[in-house]
């Protein structure tokens, strides 16, 4: 039987002539690491349900909230017990794979039928008493890059996964099994060279038929597309890679949420597709590859 599932709930009282720009939830025991939940959009007096929690006890909530240049946050606690059983079907997953610079990344499979979201866990032995990385808010989408440079991951170390599925309508299911891997030797990457005000365009946006209709997002500054980013040589280029600001953390998905504002969206999920530096050529559009933010050629469809 899998475990018990509580669903917590609240609202945001909140009153102000800014509006509510971002909204994060952080939850969990006391005296451990909260949970950290982006809240969709938020607005004062809407019902917010929190993903499925599973373990009783006495938990602490932080709400934060983002207005601009301005934030504010409020902290309250609540106690759960034994919840109702959840039958929420357990996903797998599929490989582990190391590149040579040692990143990790994991390959998730399952019913994406009424998923929340997916949590994950590594661990020192397979019973996971040793857990040195975990993370919830994902699907499977894309592959998941485990953070390396935040993440406890030895080098060349034998390890284990293991993953379940948030539902919902019905709880939490079950760990899955298991998955043994070997860690390679991370090599840290940095990218020290900033560019400020490039323009990208993300992943999911739908190719239009005529060229021209691309020009609104890739060839206009419009604010929405407009990034600030680092690169991995002096200039663009082919075989730059794209990092986020401050050069240590690359643009792949699942390290995107921050892109996705003011009408932008797909860039966590499906990555950076093309990407503009009007400081060094205001026509030049480069084509990416979303799953490594790898600058690959300069575009043969778009030119603005």
């Amino acid at each position: 039987m899998a475990e018990a599932q509580c669903k917590i709930s609240f609202k945001i009282d909140y009153t102000s002539s800014s509006p509510i720009e971002k909204a994060t939830a952080y939850y969990g025991i006391m005296g451990h690491s909260p949970a950290e939940y982006q809240i969709p959009d938020p607005e004062s007096n809407k019902l917010v349900e929190l993903p499925i929690i599973q373990a009783p006890g006495n938990y602490d909530l932080t709400v934060k909230l983002d207005l601009g240049n301005v934030s504010a946050q409020d902290t309250s606690s609540f106690k759960i017990g034994k919840c109702i059983p959840s039958s929420c079907k357990v996903p797998s997953i599929d490989r582990v794979l190391v590149d040579k610079f040692g990143q990790v990344e994991v390959y998730f499979s399952g019913d994406d039928t009424d998923l929340a979201t997916l949590e994950y866990q590594i661990a020192l032995d397979p019973e996971f008493k040793n857990i040195i990385y975990s993370k919830v808010g994902l699907t499977y989408a894309w592959p998941e890059y485990v953070d390396m440079n935040t993440g406890k991951i030895n080098n060349n170390t034998l390890l284990y996964i293991r993953a379940r599925k948030y539902c919902l309508s019905n709880g939490v299911s079950d760990w899955s099994g298991p998955v043994e891997f070997q860690s390679g030797e991370w090599k840290i990457q940095e990218a020290p060279y900033s560019v400020k005000n490039a323009c990208c365009v993300s992943a999911s946006f739908k190719e239009p038929t005529n060229p021209s209709d691309v020009g609104e997002s890739i060839c206009q500054s419009a604010s929405r597309w407009t990034k600030s980013l680092n690169l991995t040589t002096p200039f663009p280029q082919i075989g730059s890679f794209i990092y986020l600001e401050g050069g240590r953390t690359p643009a792949i998905p699942g390290n995107l949420s921050d892109f996705d504002e003011n009408g932008a969206t797909g860039f966590n999920e499906n990555g950076i597709l093309w990407v503009r530096f009007p400081s060094y050529s205001n026509s030049k559009v480069y084509d990416v590859k979303r799953e490594t933010g790898e600058i690959i050629g300069e575009s043969l469809r778009y030119i603005c």
